[in-house]
């Protein structure tokens, strides 16, 4: 009998430390492997991560919880002397925690997606918004961007009302930066700070004081293409107005929302007086 039960509980303990590594390197494989062209963006984040991942992630949990108690029960039939080794535990507590982090954090994502609008072209200025150029928008085509850059025909598929209206409701904090900086010197604060955060700057126009720009996240390679547009104010200063978008998907979970702000708060940072 604690033969038996001993070769399940190897079997228990190696399959809880398996999961343990799996399920970590199967996320990193849904993101990266999209990021670098091994399969489409759909697979990696609909089939693999949530598609496949909470099976995964619940698996985990259910052989780190097993592995824990087979190994609990073993101590306790055969007495200390004939105990298993720490590694059963930690392989078990491994597992539960792997997994359990992994649906804590899905849950989030969950939570999320209920709460903010399924949206993701955000702007400092929803009455004229600042618009990209024709070489971008071509870009975006030659890369396959389902999203179009027509901030003024989007709407809000959940409730059907106007883009401009969900996203002052959603974020009222994403507002113009006016400054009683030079526009020029704006622009080029504007401009560094936008390399500092790592966008690829494709086209800048010193003239219109305008750039555009690429970012590209780390997970599963999205890319949202971001412009800026400075204006001079008739009594001193300039008002930057910034746009972000995503080229695919419906809802952004808030991250063009995160990149203006924080753009807003790097630059207002920058220029020393800025106030929104």
């Amino acid at each position: 009998m604690s033969e038996i039960l001993r070769l399940i509980r190897h079997i228990l303990v190696g399959l809880a430390a398996a999961a343990a590594i799996i399920a970590p390197i199967w996320f990193a494989a849904a993101g990266l492997g999209s990021r670098f062209g091994l399969w489409e963006w759909q697979f990696g984040l609909s089939t693999m991560t949530f598609g496949w991942g909470p099976n995964i992630l619940f698996a985990t949990v259910g052989l780190g919880a097993v592995a824990l108690l087979v190994s609990v029960i073993y101590r306790f039939a055969f007495g200390q002397s004939n105990a298993p080794g720490v590694g059963g535990y930690v392989a078990g507590v491994a597992a539960l925690i792997i997994g359990g982090s992994g649906l804590w954090y899905a849950d989030g994502v969950r939570t999320t997606a209920r709460t903010l609008p399924p949206i993701h072209d955000i702007t400092t200025d929803t009455a004229n918004p600042p618009q990209f150029s024709a070489a971008m928008v071509e870009r975006r085509e030659v890369d396959g961007a389902s999203n179009s850059v027509d901030y003024a025909s989007k709407i809000d598929p959940r409730s059907e009302r106007p883009l401009p209206e969900v996203q002052a409701e959603a974020y009222p904090q994403i507002q113009p930066i006016v400054t009683s900086a030079e526009p020029e010197l704006a622009y080029r604060a504007a401009l560094g700070v936008a390399r500092e955060l790592g966008w690829r700057v494709t086209t800048t126009s010193d003239e219109a004081m305008m750039f555009e720009g690429t970012a590209e996240t780390f997970w599963f390679g999205f890319k949202d293409d971001v412009v800026v547009r400075v204006t001079a104010l008739n009594d001193g200063g300039a008002q930057i107005d910034a746009r972000s978008t995503s080229r695919v998907g419906v809802s952004d979970l808030g991250a063009n929302a995160a990149r203006l702000e924080n753009f807003s708060e790097r630059l207002r940072s920058s220029l020393g007086d800025g106030e929104g």
